[in-house]
């Protein structure tokens, strides 16, 4: 079999991709069948059933057009599917032994994403299978790519005419096997990397795998993915496959670069993570008559490398070209050899080489600052009897997951860098040992926040390409009538996707006017405009470091004018702190659109000109060898330009102008204050505070209750929406970091009285009915883990709830909603009657009680005498008392209500966390309570 002449079928296939990316809608009637099915869900049919449907029906859609022949096939398909679940039935249940095409929700992109997947035919539920990831090549997608690697051949220059075949397996492995698209040729970074993470997960949603048998495989351009992917995420890995590939960017694009901009190409360089598969079984397979792209010489240096640092990887050589899939895979026979092959979760050794926070965990290592933020960090620790000793490099904060470590009994010590920096029981530690440098070495506790501007961290650390993972919304400007269309159209590109060869990206745009606070605090933002056009960028200008006027670009001291001038650049939003906003800006808007067509591998911030964009049309756009910019390079962990000082300026009172952004909550512990250790404090620091006294220092961090097990008892049936959705939450919150256990100055409340569990809808419904709970059943509301979702509005027990953005529904549980009367009378008292909610449902982040509809964020209260009061501004704070042990502030009266509100919630034992602006910067603006189920915990802060 010929597979994968990359550089001789990309055009031709990209260019189909173009054309198959014209939507064509599928029949009504089919699209209203699939409507009710997701509007009202029958008991018994999963999630990923639905997503699948909408998927295919997108599909049959989108084939009109160049594979107009397949379209019936994949609508006939979605057709059937719905037979089934409106008969109440998965319709994957008898899918079994086939290969068919599965899909997904993706942050990444509006339209649903796809997969091929194959599972046995005596597919048993009840037992956990192995799994196969086969990442495909230049000139295929996920579907045909798993037909061909379940045997069907096929000659590679017809691939194009072949990509939506229905297969039939030839192989047929007692493995589930999966073959992600990865948006197609991106060549599985970024958001390629994050559709791998997803069908993964999405598998595991619905069905058995066995965690510690999971296989990573790619070929050609899937063998470089795998080289990137399987060394970033090696411990996820029992086993990694990769055929035909490069083993680093700096080979395959190439990257005549140095410095920082060296650093940005290695952290997707397997040459150079590959200390990270220590523990995992390696595999590189290779034709020593390859005429590339993908050069025998290029693994002939990864395997010196792999000498050099006498790691177990193997690298196999066959005497033939590019075509080597079925001689690695021995004709379907190498599920068989995988078969014993096994990961280890506990390994006594580690090594974590990272150079960015999306892949910064090997087993129980997990670094949590780099120090020069993009240069490799590198983490060694090696477990011996009782003792955990870590070598770090370029690492200033990192955590051990003592759940994973090998150590039996209560005892252990922590080594770090040959300085002892923890020895004494296990139970102070909780599950995660935090180590944090100060003053030369290491100890327990976390980074320092600093009290004014950002940091660099995980989730805020940049390049530009960080934001690809997550939702992005394109924003044009429209206060220029006649650029209007020019900066739409820019938009338009850019939320198709930056990256050569992306397919089936699709991104929201929108215009300046339209930017609301879901936005802002849903999503990073993409702002495109000239001065003056584009009124989100204007309103943030001042508070940015790199600007743009009529003719030029300002970069700190240095100003850039030549023809066709524009910036690409990431940054902190000063209007929603833990999202980016990431500005492509210049003097015309020609040049804002020429910014679409910059190289891929980018910095913070990078200044182009019309050679640039012009010599990057083509696959120099990989690492821009050929593109070189103007000017570029990366902000400093303050996110300050390297010499200059702070960029931010205060907020202004026209930030009323869009409503206030709902804050991201369960921020990683980088974000917060730092948290002190169970072993003796250093001698706290004294200083005049805001009241005029001393200031004591900071708090320390109260002993947690501990984390409640996994619930083996529900109320819902299983089969139901909210029992569905109450398993789901439980599962979740198992893989929640218990962040509030490492808050100084909390208070902690057990109450065993106070648990409760998530009920069949009809008893709670007619709880709100006899508390007179004014809802109406979201019937259409399609989040799978909020149970009984009910739309709350009109007034509670005398006190009215409202979204303060009008335009957004106030969507909770129904558990939620059934406390509302509670939290009314204790309200009322208080001279309240208005609550203006921020935030009620969201679908992000992961870690977050607002994607269950269980929490609400509260930034406004109105009082029966006519006054709002704000917690943005008018809480005060109490950072070295427990929130509700200080003194009642006397005045203003604002700040005397807001403290009376918060301390009347704590002493409710209604809501598992009351959180004010005392718990950290995130919630500077808004009081947060959430109901967590089968938990005794109640926390205040």
């Amino acid at each position: 079999m010929r597979l994968f002449r990359v550089a001789l079928v990309f055009v031709s296939v990209a260019l189909a991709q173009v054309a198959v990316a014209q939507p064509a809608a599928p029949t009504t009637e089919v699209r209203a069948r699939y409507d009710r099915a997701r509007a009202n869900p029958p008991a018994g049919v999963p999630e990923g059933a639905l997503n699948s449907v909408e998927f295919l029906l997108w599909l049959s859609g989108n084939l009109e057009g160049s594979y107009a022949d397949k379209a019936p096939l994949y609508r006939r398909r979605a057709e059937r599917y719905l037979d089934a679940i409106e008969a109440g039935r998965d319709p994957f249940a008898t899918e079994n032994g086939k290969i068919v095409n599965r899909g997904y929700h993706s942050l990444a992109s509006v339209i649903p994403q796809g997969y091929a997947v194959y599972v046995p035919a005596d597919y048993d539920p009840s037992r956990a299978y192995p799994l196969y990831i086969a990442l495909h090549g230049g000139s295929s997608n996920g579907n045909l790519f798993l037909g061909v690697v379940l045997g069907n051949n096929m000659d590679w220059l017809t691939y194009d005419q072949h990509l939506w075949d229905e297969y039939t397996p030839r192989f047929r492995p007692n493995w589930i096997v999966v073959a992600p698209t990865g948006f197609g040729q991106i060549l599985w970074r970024w958001q390629g990397e994050q559709d791998v993470l997803d069908v993964l997960a999405d598998v595991q949603r619905n069905y058995n795998v066995d965690p510690d048998h999971i296989v990573l495989g790619g070929l050609s351009n899937g063998g470089l993915g795998a080289y990137a992917v399987g060394t970033r995420q090696a411990y996820r890995f029992s086993s990694v496959m990769a055929m035909a590939g490069a083993p680093s960017w700096m080979q395959y694009a190439p990257c005549q670069c140095d410095g920082l901009d060296r650093a940005n190409v290695l952290r997707w360089s397997g040459m150079h993570l590959v200390e990270n598969t220590i523990n995992t079984d390696w595999r590189s397979y290779h034709g020593r008559t390859d005429t590339g792209p993908m050069r025998p010489a290029f693994v002939s240096a990864f395997e010196d490398r792999v000498r050099e640092l006498s790691l177990p990887a193997r690298i196999t050589w066959y005497d033939t070209g590019h075509d080597i899939l079925y001689l690695c895979h021995e004709r379907g026979n190498v599920y068989t050899r995988l078969d014993p092959i096994r990961r280890n979760p506990h390994p006594r050794e580690v090594r974590l080489v990272t150079g960015d926070y999306r892949a910064a965990r090997q087993h129980w290592l997990s670094v949590t600052r780099i120090t020069s933020y993009p240069e490799l960090a590198r983490l060694r620790g090696v477990v011996d009897g009782t003792t955990i000793t870590v070598e770090t490099r370029n690492t200033t904060a990192f955590t051990i997951d003592l759940r994973d470590v090998p150590i039996e009994g209560d005892a252990v010590k922590i080594v770090v860098d040959g300085h002892e920096a923890y020895a004494g029981t296990r139970a102070p530690l909780g599950h995660l040992a935090a180590l944090v440098l100060r003053e030369g070495r290491f100890e327990l506790g976390y980074p320092e926040t600093p009290s004014e501007g950002p940091v660099k961290r995980p989730g805020l650390s940049g390049p530009i390409t960080d934001a690809y993972y997550g939702r992005m919304v394109h924003v044009y400007g429209t206060q220029n009538a006649a650029q209007t269309e020019a900066l739409k159209a820019a938009a338009e590109r850019g939320a198709r996707g930056w990256l050569l060869w992306s397919w089936h990206m699709r991104q929201e745009v929108v215009r300046d006017t339209e930017v609301n606070d879901a936005m802002l605090s849903g999503a990073h933002l993409v702002l495109y405009g000239t001065p003056g056009s584009n009124s989100v960028l204007d309103r943030i200008a001042d508070r940015l470091p790199i600007r743009v006027d009529g003719s030029s670009i300002t970069v700190g001291s240095a100003r850039y004018s030549t023809a066709g001038v524009g910036v690409r650049f990431i940054y902190p939003s000063p209007l929603a702190p833990d999202r980016y906003v990431i500005v492509q800006t210049a003097p015309t808007p020609e040049a804002v659109a020429a910014g679409n067509t910059i190289p891929e591998f980018l910095p913070d911030y990078f200044v182009y000109d019309r050679n640039t964009s012009r010599r990057a049309r083509s696959q120099a756009r990989h690492a821009g060898a050929a593109a070189p910019a103007v000017a570029s390079g990366f902000f400093d962990e303050r996110w300050q330009l390297r010499g200059t000082t702070a960029m931010l300026a205060p907020v202004s009172d026209d930030d009323e102008a869009i409503p206030a952004p709902a804050p991201i909550q369960n921020t990683p512990p980088t974000a917060t204050v730092a948290v002190q250790n169970p072993i003796p404090q250093r001698p706290p620091m004294t200083g005049d505070d805001s009241r005029g006294g001393r200031s004591r220092g900071p708090l320390p961090v109260p002993p947690a209750p501990p984390v409640p097990p996994l619930p083996t008892r529900f109320l819902a049936a299983e089969g139901t929406q909210e029992g569905h959705a109450a398993r789901m939450i439980a599962e979740r919150i198992q893989q929640f970091h218990n962040y509030r256990a490492q808050i100084r100055g909390a208070t902690w409340t057990n109450d065993a009285a106070a648990v409760w569990s998530i009920r069949p809808a009809a008893e709670c419904l007619a709880e709100l009915d006899r508390l007179h709970v004014p809802y109406q059943r979201a019937t259409r509301f399609t989040a799978p883990l909020v149970p009984t979702p009910v739309q709350i509005g009109g007034e509670v027990n005398g006190v009215r709830f409202y979204m303060a953005a009008a335009n957004r529904p106030f969507v909770v549980a129904c558990e939620l909603a059934a406390r509302l009367p509670r939290m009314a009378d204790a309200l009322r008292p208080l001279g309240v009657d208005r609550v203006g909610v921020v935030s009620a449902y969201r679908d992000n982040p992961f870690t977050s009680f607002h994607t269950m509809g269980l929490a609400l964020d509260i930034g406004t209260f109105g009082t029966t005498d006519g006054r709002t009061i704000r917690v943005l501004g008018q809480f005060r704070m109490t950072p070295d008392e427990e929130t509700c042990s200080a003194a009642e502030p006397a005045s203003p009266p604002n700040a005397r209500d807001l403290y009376r509100i918060a301390c009347a919630l704590g002493r409710l034992h209604m809501f598992a966390s009351v959180l004010t602006p005392n718990y950290n910067e995130g919630h500077h603006d808004h009081f947060h309570v959430d109901v967590r189920p089968d938990d005794p915990r109640f926390f205040l802060r």
